[in-house]
């Protein structure tokens, strides 16, 4: 039987914050990393039934046919933006060689995934998975002092990749870092607006389709402002 890791938590990126509170005295991050999978794909993810097992699957292929003892990353970001536990964040990543680890232990790269593969004429990095990435960056940069030159995409640090997907751009995805940090969605500003505008619009809608629509955009809001 293939070996299984159980124990992949699945947080919402306010979760994922409070979380992270207690490394802020135990690891320093250099820099952030930034990956997409290429496999698996979002089409594989939305398939799984068991959403854990992409994870597990991720796991078994890093850690026993790469042989790099974990998961490659220390947080996976799935298509619907929830983030996934990585290894352990005291233990540098499997990033890229020359670029994984220092002389101190407790000093490493902070890296993550994003399940799907964003290559050009392939799957879009969008929606909840890109806020998600953006907000993440950003805030490891800013709760370790980070300046921007330290969050890096694959691609920079080994040509022969396109990682996170050559059609990822790096100055847009770096706007929208910047962007993120004056518009941040909180939870009241978030819940006023499903009950000022969404909630009407619902008990106003002519059909099913519209009212499943409203309530997608509801549930949006809701993680956006870190609720889901």
């Amino acid at each position: 039987m293939a070996v299984e890791r159980k124990n992949f938590r699945r947080f919402t990126y306010a979760e994922y914050m409070d979380y992270l509170k207690p490394y802020l005295t135990k690891v320093k991050f250099s820099q952030v990393h930034v990956h997409g999978t290429w496999k698996p794909t979002i089409a594989d993810y939305r398939k799984a039934t068991d959403k854990i097992k992409i994870i597990q699957a991720m796991w078994r292929f890093h850690a026993i046919t790469q042989n790099w003892g974990d998961i490659a990353q220390h947080a996976t970001i799935d298509p619907d933006g929830y983030i996934w536990e990585g290894r352990s964040l005291l233990q540098a990543p499997a990033s890229a060689v020359g670029y994984n680890d220092s002389d101190d232990d407790r000093i490493h790269p902070f890296m993550f995934e994003m399940i799907g593969n964003f290559d050009v004429g392939a799957e879009k990095l969008e929606g909840t998975q890109l806020a998600t990435a953006v907000k993440l960056t950003s805030s490891i940069a800013a709760l370790w002092k980070l300046p921007e030159s330290q969050i890096k995409f694959h691609r920079e640090m080994n040509p022969g990749k396109t990682c996170p997907g050559s059609s990822v751009s790096k100055p847009a995805f770096l706007e929208l870092v910047r962007d993120w940090r004056e518009v941040e969605m909180n939870p009241n500003d978030a819940n006023k607006i499903i009950a000022k505008w969404l909630s009407p619009a619902w008990f106003a809608a002519a059909t099913k389709a519209e009212r499943d629509e409203i309530h997608r955009l509801a549930n949006e809001l809701r993680k956006a402002s870190g609720q889901l």
